[in-house]
């Protein structure tokens, strides 16, 4: 017997390494490139994403989703499904993926749509790749000793976790029933690796039965995409959970700790309770990314929100140019005033405001810009407002700042120039930045609105 052992461990230690198991699984992560403004860009961003994966040797990557854009023609999502998957391919390892809202939802937005065109024709793309994808978009596969499940979360095509119909975004129960099956077959699995495209534990109530499932086998780690930020919610019940950020896709303005960052990941499992990521930044060079708090994204989503509020700036600031007068109404002569009413403190965290004029060679300057009185609670050229400040209701989607009875939270007169004369078409941009002292360090987002001086007479843009 104790010869037998002996040739055992010979064996053992003289096999080539490749030949062992391993005890520890690299694993690269791509996130999103649509939704996008640029989405040649994003392919470019993809491309370099891929080189910095391949230096790094990972054993396997995964794909979160939104690798295309689902609005194009069914001819150009085929091409553009080519152009992607060949710089895919171009990785030192395996590559899967999960399917995103735009490679599948159809191009007319519809809340629990019936239009399943785009999700065929995606299956049908991958399908030619991973054969078991062409009979329902959710998979699983083994890579040695470790089993990873690709989870689909669109069942119901225009939900999602945060925005619109919550309580459709959720795992349906011949999905669930199919992943029962799935992970009591690879019980005995050294770990597993669950990956999908929304992170639909945001609703919990619907993601529960899911958690209940996986905690009862040997899940390391769930991982999304979707937010086009990162984003760290920690252990629950021993299982890591994260979302990664985009490798093309659009992000927000603000600092890269708050969701302005294009990157790659590497997950490195070794089992439950044995995880560790990096987040390796594709564009503007740095050292690795901090994964964010869920606490500070949270608050970030909040601000972005309230941010994304001031989309008709424009509207309700009109200014037109009357016998050389700068004026906000060509009947009744008033002078011009810029008025900012949708800004608050959405979270609960003192909140520094600034409001800053980008358009100084544009030949008008600001007469006498502040904020309202009694508002911050320090001044020069910024405000800081107290948690809740202006607000009347907060959460992931949705922002309400005090209503129109309120004075606007800043304001200003516009005036000419010394000795210049403004001209039709000039247009004024003003750059709000807000920021907060977060888990993470000091945290930012900024926005650019615009309006355009119109001429008395002349239609309003």
């Amino acid at each position: 017997m104790a010869s037998r052992a002996w040739l055992a461990l010979l064996l053992l230690a003289t096999a080539p390494l490749a030949a062992l198991p391993k005890r520890t699984i690299t694993i690269g992560i791509v996130g999103d490139q649509t939704y996008s403004s640029d989405l040649g860009r994003s392919y470019g961003i993809l491309e370099q994403g891929v080189g910095i994966l391949s230096a790094r040797r990972p054993d396997v990557v995964l794909h979160v989703g939104d690798l295309v854009e689902s609005t194009a023609s069914p001819e150009e999502i085929r091409t553009r499904f080519a152009a992607a998957a060949a710089l895919l391919d171009r990785l030192p390892a395996p590559w899967y993926l999960t399917a995103g809202d735009h490679d599948v939802s159809p191009p007319a937005f519809e809340p629990n749509s019936a239009d399943r065109s785009r999700e065929a024709l995606f299956q049908e793309l991958y399908g030619r790749r991973v054969p078991a994808f062409r009979e329902h978009p959710w998979y699983s596969f083994d890579l040695g000793s470790f089993h990873f499940v690709a989870l689909y979360s669109h069942q119901t095509l225009g939900a999602d976790p945060r925005w619109g119909d919550i309580f459709l975004a959720r795992i349906q129960d011949d999905q669930l029933d199919w992943l029962r099956r799935d992970l009591e077959a690879h019980r005995r699995a050294r770990a597993v690796v669950v990956f999908l495209h929304q992170p639909l534990w945001y609703h919990w109530s619907g993601w529960k039965p899911v958690h209940d499932l996986l905690r009862r086998y040997p899940v390391a780690a769930v991982v999304a995409g979707h937010f086009h930020y990162d984003q760290d919610e920690g252990e629950i019940d021993g299982i890591r959970y994260l979302v990664v950020g985009t490798t093309g896709a659009d992000t927000k303005s603000g600092s890269r700790d708050a969701g302005d960052a294009q990157h790659v990941t590497l997950l490195r499992v070794s089992g439950p309770g044995r995880v560790s990521v990096d987040l390796l930044p594709v564009v503007g060079g740095g050292g690795p990314l901090p994964l964010t708090p869920r606490e500070d994204m949270d608050r970030v989503q909040a601000l972005d929100v309230q941010l994304g509020n001031l989309w008709d700036f424009a509207r309700k600031n009109p200014v037109f140019l009357k016998d050389g007068r700068l004026v906000d109404a060509c009947a009744d002569g008033r002078p011009a005033r810029v008025r900012i009413a949708g800004l608050g403190n959405p979270i609960d965290l003192p909140l520094g405001v600034a409001v800053a004029f980008k358009s100084e060679p544009a030949g008008i300057v600001l007469d006498g810009p502040a904020f309202a009185a009694g508002l911050c609670s320090a001044g020069g050229g910024g405000c800081v407002l107290r948690p809740a400040a202006r607000t009347s209701w907060s959460n992931y989607s949705s922002v309400g700042i005090a209503g129109d009875g309120s004075p606007a939270a800043w304001e200003t007169g516009l005036e000419p120039a010394e000795g210049a004369s403004p001209a039709p078409g000039t247009v004024l941009r003003f750059e709000l930045r807000t920021s907060f002292q977060g888990v993470s360090g000091e945290l930012f987002l900024s926005k650019t609105v615009q309006l355009t001086v119109t001429a008395c007479g002349a239609p309003f843009p």
